[in-house]
């Protein structure tokens, strides 16, 4: 049997198997490698492949098109890290939660204030902290 590569080359390119991620320039697809190539979605969901997914891979193979990798999200009941404020809101600080589609999830995934780990949360603190004009504790 042949080895599959695909693996191999997602990795190369920055990405992971399953990983979703978009092409520079390009808003209307959605892209991922799965265990038998590269598949793409448009914003309608649906899903194609075949020469349009070869056309793409070959484009990022070589070097015409670049990932542009999206923001992690974590799946329903996975922990995440963000900041919040002290009860005088002076003060920032670091913590984690529980991913469940809330208001409040939503709204720190799309400022960008969601990550998977504790060391990421607190490499991102202090700018945070800084645009907010409140001081942080690590």
């Amino acid at each position: 049997m042949v080895k599959n590569l695909i693996p191999e080359i997602a990795c190369m390119l920055g990405v992971k198997v399953g990983e979703k991620f978009k092409v520079k320039g390009d808003d209307e697809l959605t892209y991922r490698f799965t265990s038998d190539g590269l598949k793409l979605t448009y914003n309608n969901n649906m899903e194609i492949s075949g020469s349009a997914a070869s056309a793409a891979l070959i484009a990022l193979l070589n070097g015409k098109d670049e990932i542009a990798k999206l923001p992690w999200k974590p799946n329903l009941n996975e922990r995440y890290w963000t900041f919040m404020s002290s009860l005088e809101g002076r003060k920032l600080y670091v913590l984690n939660y529980m991913w469940d589609n809330s208001v409040i999830d939503v709204a720190l995934h799309k400022v960008g204030w969601v990550y998977r780990t504790q060391e990421e949360a607190k490499s991102a603190l202090p700018k945070v902290a800084k645009e907010l004009g409140v001081e942080y504790e690590l």
